[in-house]
């Protein structure tokens, strides 16, 4: 399956929220793919009253900023051929597993996160020990997805 036949489900589809911009890989990246899936954690999604409880309060502007901040801060993207996980605004810490090696991606999911499509994201390779967990990642059976129809040699091969 290509990308473009799996268009009609929308699962493998590159694409992000919102009418962003296309998904293209970092100009210092040295990487000359695009990715599949390239989305911070959600904040509002995954926290709505806390959002809405902050925003009345005064005190609340500030916090929604640092709020932001912080989940700027982390990023997961995931390339026909890689996961990346960065972390970190000044500092960086990078994180990258080749996509075929991921075994097992457990999501976990509260009713809230549930009703806003987001959720908590862990990709295993070899051990117990999950290699990249990120929590409030918005659509989460999407990175599922990926990585299953990259295991099953769906997507096109470079």
């Amino acid at each position: 399956m290509t990308l473009a036949q799996g268009a009609a489900d929308g699962a493998l589809t590159p694409r992000r929220g919102h009418g962003e911009k296309p998904l293209e890989p970092d100009e210092g990246d040295g990487v000359s793919e695009a990715w599949l899936y390239d989305e911070h954690p959600a904040m509002v999604r995954a926290h709505p009253f806390l959002f809405l409880l902050l925003l009345v309060s005064v005190v609340g502007i500030l916090a929604i900023g640092v709020w932001w901040v912080m989940h700027k801060g982390e990023r997961l993207a995931l390339s026909e051929r890689e996961v990346l996980l960065e972390r970190g605004l000044l500092a960086k810490q990078r994180t990258e597993i080749a996509l075929s090696s991921i075994r097992s991606v457990r999501i976990t999911q509260t009713f809230g996160q549930r009703l806003f499509n987001v959720g908590n994201v862990e990709l295993f390779s070899a051990g117990d020990v999950a290699e990249i967990a990120i929590r409030n990642m918005p659509r989460p059976g999407r990175i599922r997805a990926i990585a299953a129809a990259r295991n099953l040699d769906l997507l096109p091969q470079r």
